[in-house]
């Protein structure tokens, strides 16, 4: 009986959660949308063969064809996948949809010339391994802009948990120093760029419910450490209304202004090139 490794328990649960959240995606999804659009305006060149890692429901893929001849948009998720093509506004031939991993790209060595990935690197398990096989994948003179949740992220969600109970709610991002020094291992010349995005929300359940819609609310397992199947599932210790007035209390008292809850989000850019 052969039993299954923590990361592929990991992508598992990830793809499921993002595909149950493909229909809500677009309509959540503000600050995400204006990271990808701060990532695109590192992209000025037109390019023959591009890939985008992580896809979900292709707004920026329909963007991204207008730069390249060819685009392959991949993701994790089937269900971001089928959204994506059943809602192009339309049928664009230049774009080939694919269901892959960004552990193991689905690609020929050195077949694109332009990879984009926007806020979806910080699922992966191994830094090494993805940016391995980003530089494989990457022709002779290509370019990779990659924007990426890092540490600092949800830092105010992270602190008020702790400050509720021992267990672990909100996953732990890597550094962008961490993500910079990965790439530069694998060969690729890196110039790094990091910025902070804060989303308002009017208290703790719509906060949580902004992390929910998009698919972004799995809390991953590790060697070490149990997790909840999300970022506010009822865990076995109980995750009650009361437990959740206390989140809202702290929260309030430690990052409202104006009676708002803030949310960050820490990103690092990197501008890779081979």
């Amino acid at each position: 009986m052969t039993s299954t490794t923590i990361p592929s328990r990991n992508k598992m649960r990830i793809a499921q959660q993002f595909s149950r959240a493909a229909n809500t995606y677009n309509s959540a999804a503000d600050v995400q949308l204006d990271i990808a659009f701060d990532a695109l305006t590192y992209l000025p060149s037109h390019y023959k063969n591009g890939l985008d890692i992580g896809c979900g429901t292709g707004r920026i893929s329909q963007r991204l064809s207008n730069r390249c001849d060819r685009l392959v948009a991949m993701d994790l998720a089937f269900g971001m996948l089928q959204y994506a093509q059943q809602n192009e506004v339309v049928a664009d031939p230049s774009i080939c949809w694919l269901q892959g991993d960004a552990d193991s790209l689905p690609l020929a060595d050195d077949s694109v010339d332009m990879l984009f990935s926007s806020m979806v690197l910080q699922w992966a398990d191994n830094q090494q391994k993805v940016m391995a096989e980003i530089n494989r994948v990457m022709s002779s003179g290509a370019t990779a802009i990659l924007a990426i949740m890092c540490d600092g992220s949800f830092k105010q969600l992270n602190d008020s948990w702790l400050n509720i109970d021992s267990e672990r709610h909100v996953n732990n991002f890597a550094t962008a120093q961490s993500w910079c020094d990965a790439a530069k291992q694998q060969g690729l010349q890196v110039n790094m760029y990091e910025k902070q995005y804060v989303t308002w929300h009017q208290g703790i359940k719509p906060l949580l419910a902004s992390i929910k819609s998009i698919g972004a609310n799995v809390v991953l397992t590790s060697q070490n450490s149990t997790a909840t199947n999300s970022t506010f599932s009822r865990s076995q210790s109980g995750f009650n209304r009361k437990k959740l007035q206390h989140l809202e209390t702290y929260y309030q008292q430690q990052y409202a202004k104006n009676m708002q809850l803030p949310l960050t989000y820490q990103v690092c850019f990197l501008h890779c090139s081979k």
